[in-house]
This record gives C-alpha cells, sequence and structure tokens, in this order.
C-alpha cells in the first residue's frame, strides 16, 4: 500500500502538471514547461551536454521530427496520467495546443556513438564510468516511498523507447538509484542453443549492481538486482535488467549474492502494481524481454533465424560473499571490493514457458568480473538500461503464448501486442 509520505509528493508533483491542451480556465494550474513556451531556450539545446563526443546528442527531437524548445518531460493529465513524454516545439510543428506547439518526445539512438566497434563503446562509457570527477562517489538514494512518487510522476514508456546509452536530461533513475558498475565477461558454453549475444563463445558487458530501493531510514528494504549491457558494434547495445525473484526483504542483516537467484521475470512492488504506472508501457509488467539480445551478435552481424530464452537466471557461485551490511553505503562498499576475475554468476535459462512448468533449466555459462568495481555518479545518474517489451518476444515465439497458463502469472497477460498501444504517437483527446 502507498505510504501517505508517497501520496503527499505525488500529489504535490501533479499540482504542477497541466498540458498545453488543457484548458487553463478549467485547471488553473501551471505547465511544467509553460516558463519556456514557445520561446527557445538554449539550455535545452543538448540534452546530454555534460557529455563529450561521440556520447553528445543533437537537438531533442519529436516523434513528428519537431525540434523541442524545453525540456522533455510527463504531465499529469486527464486522459494520460503522465504516461507519455512531450515537450514544447519550434516552427510551429507538432500539435497545437492552447499555449504553443507541442509533440511527443522521441529519444532516437545516438549515430556517432553506436556505429563505433563494441570495444570502443565499452572503453568510452568505461572512461565515463571512473573518471575522476564522478568515481567513488554515489547519486542520492530513494527509499520506497520517493521510490514509487518518482515513479509516478514519470514516463514509464521512456523506459522501453529511449534509444540512446544514457538517460534523458532531466530524468532521474527513480528505481536503483544507487549502484556499483563492473565490466564482466560472460563466459557461454559450446553448447547453448541461443544466438546473439548468448550464443557460444566469451561475451562482453557491463553490470551495475544495488538494490532497487534504500536501505535507510525506517521504511528501508533490500531488493537486489541488477542491468546488464552488452554493447555492440554498429547495432544498439543488448540490455535488460534482473532483480531477485523472491522479492524484498526487509529486517537486516542482508545477503546480496544469496542462496536465490536473479532473474528478468520478477513482479515490482505490490504499491507500484496497484499504482498502474507498468501497465501503460506493458501487458507483462513482471518481465522484460531478451529477443533482442539474440538478434545481432556482438560483432554487429544480424542473426536470420534469432533463438532466445524465455527466462535467464543468475545463481551466486559462492565465491564472493557480500553480507552482514545494514546500510547503502556498507552494501556499495562491500559491492566495490569485489575482486577483478571473480565468476560470481552460474547462469542457466529456461527455453520456453513449457521448460519452466516442467522445471527444465538450460545452462549458459558463468558470469565474470574483468574490472575493479566502482560506485560513479555517471553510473547513477546518465547510464541506461534499455528495457524491452516481453509482447515482442511473444511476437517471436508465439507459441509461447498458450504455454502461459499453467505458470498463473497475472501480472502477465501474454500477447504479441501490437506494441503501438504502449507507445506515444496519436494525439491526446482533447
Amino acid at each position: 500500500m502507498m505510504t501517505r509520505f508517497a501520496l503527499v509528493a505525488v500529489l504535490v508533483n501533479s499540482a504542477y502538471a497541466a498540458c498545453p491542451y488543457q484548458n487553463p480556465n478549467k485547471h488553473d494550474i501551471p505547465c511544467p514547461h509553460g516558463d519556456m513556451a514557445p520561446e527557445t531556450t538554449d539550455e535545452w539545446l543538448d540534452p546530454v551536454a555534460d557529455l563529450p563526443p561521440p556520447l553528445s546528442n543533437p537537438v531533442d527531437t519529436t516523434d513528428l521530427g519537431c525540434t523541442c524548445t524545453s525540456s522533455c518531460g510527463a504531465s499529469l493529465t486527464e486522459s494520460f496520467g503522465h504516461r507519455c513524454d512531450w515537450c514544447w516545439t519550434a516552427d510551429k510543428c507538432g500539435h497545437s495546443g492552447l499555449r504553443g506547439y507541442w509533440d511527443y518526445c522521441a529519444y532516437p539512438q545516438m549515430d556517432l556513438f553506436e556505429a563505433q566497434s563494441h570495444t570502443l563503446k565499452r572503453e568510452q562509457l568505461w572512461q565515463k564510468i571512473t573518471d575522476s570527477s564522478v568515481v567513488d562517489k554515489s547519486g542520492p538514494a530513494k527509499d520506497l516511498a520517493a521510490s514509487v512518487a518518482g515513479t509516478l510522476t514519470e514516463s514509464m514508456i521512456t523506459v522501453f523507447e529511449d534509444k540512446r546509452e544514457v538517460m534523458p536530461k532531466g530524468r532521474a533513475k527513480v528505481i536503483h538509484s544507487q549502484g556499483v558498475v563492473c565490466q564482466f565477461k560472460l563466459a557461454i558454453s559450446s553448447d547453448s542453443p541461443f544466438t546473439g549475444v548468448l550464443a557460444p563463445g566469451d561475451q562482453a558487458g557491463l553490470i551495475r549492481m544495488g538494490s532497487a530501493t534504500s536501505l535507510d531510514g525506517v521504511a528501508g528494504q533490500f531488493f537486489p538486482g541488477f542491468g546488464i549491457k552488452f554493447l555492440r558494434s554498429g547495432v544498439l547495445s543488448a540490455d535488460w535488467v534482473a532483480l531477485r525473484i523472491t522479492g524484498p526483504s526487509f529486517s537486516p542483516p542482508w545477503d546480496y549474492f544469496g542462496a536465490v537467484p536473479m532473474s528478468n521475470h520478477v513482479a515490482p512492488a505490490e504499491a507500484l502494481v496497484k499504482s498502474g504506472k507498468f501497465q501503460q508501457a506493458s501487458g507483462c509488467i513482471d518481465s522484460v524481454g531478451l529477443s533482442d539480445a539474440c538478434e545481432h551478435t556482438q560483432a554487429g552481424e544480424k542473426v536470420e533465424a534469432p533463438v532466445f530464452p524465455f527466462e535467464i537466471m543468475f545463481q551466486a557461485t559462492g565465491n564472493v560473499n557480500v553480507t552482514g551490511f545494514r546500510t547503502n553505503d556498507e552494501l556499495l562498499q562491500q559491492l566495490s571490493g569485489i575482486p577483478e576475475g571473480s565468476t560470481i554468476y552460474n547462469v542457466v535459462a529456461y527455453a520456453t514457458p513449457a521448460d519452466k512448468v516442467a522445471g527444465k533449466k538450460t545452462p549458459i555459462g558463468t558470469l565474470s568480473t574483468t574490472s575493479s568495481c566502482h560506485r560513479s555518479l555517471f553510473g547513477d545518474l546518465s547510464l541506461f538500461f534499455r528495457h524491452q517489451r516481453m509482447e515482442e518476444d511473444f511476437a517471436l515465439a508465439p507459441q509461447w503464448i498458450p504455454q502461459m497458463a499453467p505458470l498463473k502469472d497475472s501480472a502477465c497477460h501474454a500477447t504479441a501486442g501490437p506494441i503501438s498501444q504502449w507507445q506515444c504517437k496519436a494525439p491526446p483527446r482533447v
């Protein structure tokens, strides 16, 4: 149940959320971008101005190809409820509202960055992560109440639609706000049936580990998880996220690498489920897809017939212990101390929903660190891990849909989409 603090925070945020297509005489609430519309403000011309090329982005654009003249952000509206990011636009481009022209924001890939090799891209991100100005520092922690409040006032759709390796300017991590980043190697066994970055061989990536919510304070709780990023030559990275399958725990001392595995299939916190926010972005809110990860190799070669697992799980090897911590700082200190070359996970998968029902696991390989691990302001504030809708996996493997019934997964409505129903493209109802 949402705490009183979270509810108050949502109401305060909502008080500044009128949209350009609302009637200002009906709702005497200032628009969050109203002080900028419709004039161009140089401050917003580069959404990641703090990053040098090739990670720098052009002017923010929109779904219709308009140029943004304000920041992108979500608003509370009668029909959409912080569902979509939008901005004011230049040259009367987009939709005409009562306060000016506007359109839904788009976050296209960073072409110059993505055109490079996966090795060079990973090295450049690692340089950002370990820069002396940001390394061994953490962003602000967020407890459950702050996470719920932040989630309710941001667009969940952006998590799936952002094609950049960095967060849009002005957007904050409201879940997993603090973490530790390591480089890793996924050593995949020769008999792996999967393709792309899960094909046999060694694949290199970045992993950011931490707790979904803050451990500190009266409402502190520990919900371990991580984000994974495989940079790929010439194409977007393959990303996914994972959480402990048994959910959060509330009483310290805690154990990060415990007996319970991490998975890409985990229900979010009950308060977030009840809020309906995740349902704005997908009909299967407890899972992220893996098909994209198997459609291109790390060298950027397209796979003609991709083979991808239904679920992937990470079981701790016991080689590294991160235990006994009671605070955020203690957790991050221990994670930062993981030695280079540590084999931290055995990786297995359920190839299909039917295999999960039968308990049939497919071994994949092992995940080992290939660098030291670091707290990083860049990791906490900028590094982005894209989510893939499970509907995209169901569309490519429609035989999975009838196999879902025995799992009795009430948080996942198994369909092939279309995903357009969870995207921000159609004009709103006035």
